[in-house]
């Protein structure tokens, strides 16, 4: 806290603050020059006539407060003026406030610059009085820069929602709307994108798993589309094992790779059937895993033509001889082996021959042919 000064003290620290505001050019220049040495600043994201102008203002602004002058209206509001316009320029805040701090390095030179020797208690008395002006000052900027980041982020995160949804919605993309969507995503138009989806209830874990992959800087986007919940990411790890790696624990579908943004809704759709055939999925499902449901779905129109004309000699069979039947046609599809159906079931290989010959009277299908036993599969898939 600034100490009380007798009326000499006074008069010469006036004094001294006063020399230093008559040469205020000299300060800009110092400023300007040691704040270019930050990164975003040397590159010009802040204009070189902003940034003097800038300056000046704030220099005047500080010095009035040191010396306990009155601020003008028109000073009042420089802190919170820069914070806003740094945050709609992308200067990152801790280089901004790298920047603002410069103003007491700046300003403290200039002070013992021009002092005289016998000017050397006030320094002293005075260093705090100056540090705090700068810092509440720093807090000022820093305040309005938080604000309008937020306020910024909603907008972009907005803008995204907006532009994803009309993507998602369409099946031919306009051109330009996903040029504009690769600009608020941050991505190029052409990038190989990880497209997910799960059941709005899964959305928590969906999100966790965008956390994960958004750690390393990637982009990610997640939302809700009221039925799925949407993952939407930068990729570049190749299908299969890594896929499943980064969406573990997330019960969902994954369609194909998008290779662009163009090609995300056809990626979308598939993935959201994906997770609407998997129930009771524990993790990520791609379409090599929901084929099958996700072929009898796509027949619900034949379907039933399908189950009759395949399945319709079981129609007078016993029922559990049926069920016997088909436990041992569908033990065997999964593989391949009669040994291991025999294992299975408890039961002779015998037995397990005896049955796939008895369903293949009955049916016509003989599940130990490839080609009849995909027919087969996907018959009992569409029964179910």
């Amino acid at each position: 806290m600034q100490q009380p000064l007798d009326g000499t003290g006074a008069a010469r620290w006036a004094a001294l603050v006063g020399r230093l505001r008559a040469d205020a050019d000299a300060l800009v220049t110092e400023f300007v020059d040691r704040v270019r040495a930050i990164g975003p600043y040397g590159r010009g994201v802040v204009p070189a006539e902003v940034l003097e102008a800038d300056a000046d203002r704030t220099f005047d602004y500080l010095l009035r407060r040191v010396a306990r002058q009155p601020v003008p209206e028109r000073l009042l509001d420089i802190g919170p003026s820069i914070g806003r316009d740094r945050a709609r320029r992308g200067v990152p805040l801790n280089d901004l406030l790298t920047a603002v701090r410069l103003d007491f390095r700046v300003l403290w030179a200039g002070l013992v610059e021009r002092a005289e020797p016998a000017d050397e208690p006030l320094l002293v008395t005075h260093v705090e009085d100056v540090w705090a002006a700068v810092e509440d000052y720093t807090t000022q900027i820093q305040v309005s820069y938080q604000a309008e980041a937020a306020l910024l982020a909603r907008e972009r995160q907005g803008e995204r929602t907006m532009l994803v949804a009309s993507l998602l919605s369409g099946h031919d993309p306009d051109p330009d709307e996903v040029e504009r969507l690769a600009v608020a995503l941050d991505v190029d138009v052409d990038a190989d994108l990880l497209v997910a989806a799960s059941a709005a209830a899964a959305g928590p874990a969906l999100r966790r798993a965008a956390d994960r992959l958004g750690a390393d800087g990637r982009m990610v986007h997640v939302q809700s589309t009221g039925r799925h919940v949407v993952l939407i990411a930068r990729w570049e790890g190749g299908t299969g094992a890594p896929v499943r790696a980064v969406l573990a624990g997330a019960p969902c579908g994954v369609g194909p790779l998008a290779h662009g943004l163009a090609n995300v809704p056809r990626s979308a759709r598939i993935a959201g059937e994906i997770v609407d055939v998997s129930p009771g999925a524990d993790g990520p499902r791609e379409l090599a895993d929901a084929w099958l449901p996700l072929a009898a779905a796509r027949m619900a129109d034949t379907a039933a033509e399908l189950v009759g004309a395949e399945l319709g000699g079981l129609a007078d069979v016993p029922p559990r001889e049926r069920d016997r039947l088909l436990a041992a046609v569908r033990a065997y599809t999964a593989t391949g082996s009669v040994a291991q159906v025999a294992a299975r079931l408890y039961c002779h290989r015998n037995t397990v021959r005896g049955r796939l010959h008895r369903f293949a009277e009955l049916t016509g299908r003989d599940v130990t042919v490839p080609t009849d036993a995909a027919v087969v599969l996907l018959a009992l898939q569409c029964a179910e």
